[in-house]
């Protein structure tokens, strides 16, 4: 019998966000490479190699976005988020209240879809958003930049409040240790006037949320089996 060569739609998903993945990338490597063969310059490799352990840490918080939030953005919203930024204060909220607006259910296609969709929409504002505040940009220039300075703090401080709040509701269970933890963590190392900085407290916060995730897991199957018996 002739097997169908037919996709899922998951395959589908990874096999164009594979192919889309590899062509940004390519030409997001190519921005410098065009500008040092048009300005007849060559990048200052002393100063790279200095700044390797600083880059590390971005490739550090990378591989922590790209596992703790791939439950919640689905397959296709990964591909997105990944490619078009601004995960954590614009991509994952429109996901998590896409998915609350329409009542899915964790790890269904219908999240799959909606994920997608709210995603692919918040791009799509994000770009028509952006082209519009050029325009001012261009009119008065550095003086916008001075008028939104001190507010400009405050706004992934407020999207983090209002996201987790919608997190630690809708999963009590699981969040309420880690997020405890983690708070006596933080105040502490405010305390004593340490930054840890935040591929070291994303990278603590996973790490507890894990083990946390594990022993409430563990301890609800054993109540599920005795209540079987």
């Amino acid at each position: 019998m002739k097997k169908s060569n037919t996709l899922s739609f998951t395959d589908n998903l990874h096999r164009s966000g594979r192919i889309f993945t590899a062509v940004c990338l390519v030409l997001m490597c190519l921005v410098p490479v065009i500008y040092c063969l048009s300005a007849g310059v060559t990048p200052m490799w002393g100063s790279i190699g200095m700044a390797f352990s600083f880059i590390l840490t971005y490739v550090a918080i990378g591989l922590i976005e790209a596992v703790s939030y791939a439950p919640i953005l689905g397959v296709g919203g990964q591909y997105l988020s990944f490619l078009t930024g601004n995960i954590s204060n614009l991509r994952l909220p429109c996901a998590i209240n896409a998915q609350n607006i329409a009542k899915t259910k964790q790890g269904s296609e219908e999240q799959e879809i909606i994920s997608t969709i709210a995603i692919a929409v918040s791009g799509i504002v994000t770009t028509i958003i952006i082209g519009i505040g050029i325009i001012p940009l261009a009119i008065w220039g550095a003086d916008i930049v001075e008028v939104l300075k001190p507010v400009s703090p405050y706004v992934i401080p407020a999207i983090f409040g209002g996201l987790g709040l919608v997190l630690i509701a809708r999963y009590l269970k699981l969040t309420a240790i880690p997020f405890a933890i983690m708070l006596v963590i933080a105040l502490i190392t405010f305390l004593l006037g340490k930054d840890l900085g935040q591929a070291t407290m994303l990278s603590l916060g996973m790490g507890v949320s894990l083990i946390s995730g594990f022993i409430t897991y563990k301890i609800d199957r054993k109540k599920t089996e005795k209540a079987a018996k």
